[in-house]
């Protein structure tokens, strides 16, 4: 190709391309005259904040001072299978958040074809070259992109984007979810650990009075009928340990998958901290520190999604502007063609519906449905996050007063037990009487041990409901 000729192909390429400027500036100005609606979060009837702000440590259950407990809620942040799930999500959402991102720029293709062409017919370069196998090959690269002239990519853009941080808060939320059950399944193991204490003490001293009453009846000092109650007592209070025994290993069980721990080491006995803490929470709470629980935030993120939604699916509406350009080279056997000339090749394309048989007003009709229903979910989750800081807070004094309840019920009955002992060995109370007092000391201290309980809960479901410090 002569100098000359690659001017001309320079010059025209240079026109097209400024009447393809034109173009595109005319249609982004109309594209401005589109502006959508931005996202405004749907009111709700929520208490006023505080005023002074609330905060939480992320760390929270160290507030009940126990480094066996610190060093299981690690593990179970670190290894679980359900957080190793959501993380997963998160992965896809930013993959699928680069994809939309993808469609703002142009794209290039590298390109690559060869072929052979026998004319035999007069529509040919020359006379030479009819029957004659012509072969050429070309190299070159192909750039496409479609003009967001109405901002439906960017919607889908910023839809993507949301999901992304909605799947981020999902897993905060997983985080959180994980950590509560871990310390509650540790406070319902310490329990069992106490009540298995308190049961084999005392089976152990039934068992030794079962015995002195049989020493007694033998020695003829007692009866018969003392020595089989006293017995049956001990029996009964002895048939409780192997079902406390095996809720205990259920227990750990449990606790060892929230850790996380592999098939091969659920078989490990896990080990136990010291006396657990009852920590003072706050009496109020802070609204705006409940509007930013990880739930809450992953719903508004799923609205706002649900919002560039719409207003992506009311822009197929308007037409497309597609851009392509080829370019590159070409060799060829034909005698027309010498060296390796450069070609290229660009077009702008405008598509707009005319009729779809109403596809588009069914889409949007659709993405508006799932807003209304994102919007629900979104006021279902706040009203359960205050739902649960009610519920704990209620939990948190109804325990407080069982606990004190049951400590002054422990410190009475066994001021009873004592009495009703020395009434015993003063001749004027039975051993059933003695017998019956034990068992409701240990029912008392059974009753006292899952008070305590429900009161470190209260205290871990308080921190769960204000979001745990996410």
């Amino acid at each position: 190709m002569s100098r000359l000729e690659s001017s001309f192909l320079m010059s025209s390429f240079h026109r097209n391309f400024f009447k393809l400027k034109i173009l595109i500036v005319a249609l982004g100005m109309a594209g401005c005259s589109v502006i959508w609606p931005t996202y405004e979060a749907p009111p709700v009837d929520v208490p006023a904040a505080a005023l002074e702000p609330m905060s939480i440590d992320r760390q929270w259950w160290k507030v009940f001072a126990d480094p066996v407990l610190d060093q299981l809620v690690d593990e179970a942040l670190v290894n679980n299978l359900d957080l190793a799930k959501a993380v997963a999500n998160i992965e896809e959402a930013r993959a699928n958040a680069g994809s939309a991102k993808a469609l703002l720029s142009p794209r290039v293709d590298g390109v690559a074809k060869a072929g052979a062409t026998q004319r035999q017919i007069t529509y040919a370069s020359s006379q030479d070259e009819i029957n004659k196998v012509t072969s050429s090959a070309s190299i070159g690269a192909a750039v496409s992109w479609e003009i967001d002239l109405w901002g439906r990519i960017r919607q889908l853009n910023d839809a993507a984007l949301a999901r992304l941080a909605a799947s981020e808060h999902t897993r905060n939320a997983t985080a959180l979810s994980i950590s509560s059950a871990v310390v509650d399944t540790y406070f319902q193991l310490r329990t069992l650990d106490a009540k298995l204490v308190m049961t084999r003490d005392a089976a152990a001293s039934l068992k030794y009075a079962s015995n002195l009453e049989f020493r007694r009846w033998k020695a003829e000092a007692g009866t018969q009928l003392a020595y089989q109650q006293s017995l049956a007592e001990w029996s009964a209070t002895e048939a409780r340990i192997p079902s406390i025994e095996s809720s205990i290993a259920k227990t750990e069980l449990a606790l060892q998958l929230l850790v996380g721990r592999s098939p091969r080491l659920m078989a490990e006995h896990l080990p136990r901290g010291a006396q657990l803490q009852v920590p003072n929470t706050p009496r109020e709470f802070d609204t705006a520190l409940l509007l930013r629980r990880p739930d809450v935030a992953s719903a508004e993120q799923m609205l706002i999604a649900a919002h560039a939604d719409v207003n992506a699916t009311k822009a197929e509406r308007y037409p497309r502007l597609n851009l392509s350009l080829l370019a590159g080279l070409i060799a060829s056997s034909s005698g027309v063609i010498t060296g390796f000339p450069l070609f290229w090749d660009a077009s702008a394309g405008l598509t707009g519906p005319i009729y779809d048989a109403g596809l588009v007003q069914s889409k949007t009709e659709g993405a508006e449905a799932r807003r209304e229903k994102a919007v629900a979910h979104y006021r279902y989750t706040i009203s359960v996050a205050f739902r649960e800081t009610y519920e704990a807070m209620v939990l948190r004094e109804t325990s407080d007063s069982q606990v004190l309840s049951s400590e002054s019920e422990v410190a009475t009955r066994k001021k009873s037990l004592a009495l009703t002992q020395k009434s015993y060995d003063a001749g004027r109370s039975s051993k059933f009487e003695v017998l019956s007092e034990s068992i409701k000391v240990l029912n008392a201290q059974l009753s006292l041990a899952d008070a305590r309980q429900t009161q470190l809960t209260a205290r871990s479901q308080y921190y769960k409901a204000l979001g745990g410090g996410f």
